[in-house]
């Protein structure tokens, strides 16, 4: 799957508005019916030709996502050339005050170039989220702070993350993170193993 995913669900606990359900793996065969994710020209890594696509839809303040993010470094690493890994944005404003400005942050250090260490530098502080924090992160990581200060000002990739929380909530995204392995959706913070398994399986179709 390259510019679309099919998706199906695997849940377990993650941040959202609502309770979530767990429930430990399904078989293939017990997959509900699949659903189509857009890959587009959200911030990736790996090859786009590669045979597994992973889309992450994720929110910066959640703790979940915070606890899921050593999981994700795993799998980057024992993958790395075999699956291609894409971030979408799904802030949870209703919970998470600092989330959406957050969100717009990350995608005006993509304009620059450094989406994935900007990325990395959210989730490892999760408790100072504010404009200030913001505009500290990308002057440490060397981003033109002028061009980066009016982005967050003029709220220059707001639309661009309503257009990904809304693709989420399309394909029945209500909490993250929440993954797409070639369209099965795992949601939570599920441990290694469960998130490897999915993509295994993909991995030997």
């Amino acid at each position: 799957m390259r510019d679309a995913v099919l998706g199906a669900s695997i849940l377990l606990a993650g941040c959202s508005s609502s309770p979530s359900t767990v429930a430990p793996g399904v078989a293939d065969a017990a997959l509900p019916a699949a659903v189509a994710v857009a890959v587009g020209a959200a911030p990736s890594q790996g090859p786009s030709s590669a045979k597994v696509t992973v889309i992450e839809f994720g929110d910066f303040e959640c703790p979940f996502c915070g606890e899921e993010e050593p999981v994700v470094t795993e799998i980057l690493q024992s993958y790395s050339g075999r699956i291609r890994f894409v971030f979408k944005e799904f802030p949870l404003s209703s919970i998470h005050p600092y989330a959406e400005l957050a969100a717009e942050a990350a995608l005006a250090a993509n304009a620059q170039g450094k989406f994935w260490p900007y990325h990395d530098t959210l989730y490892a502080n999760q408790s100072a989220l504010t404009q200030a924090d913001l505009e500290g992160y990308a002057a440490t990581l060397g981003l033109d702070v002028t061009t980066f200060d009016a982005a967050l000002t003029q709220h220059t990739y707001q639309a661009a993350v309503a257009a990904d929380v809304a693709e989420g909530t399309s394909v029945g995204v209500n909490g993250t993170p929440t993954f797409f392995v070639n369209g099965v959706e795992v949601v939570g913070a599920v441990p290694y193993s469960q998130l490897a398994n999915v993509i295994d399986l993909e991995l030997a179709r």
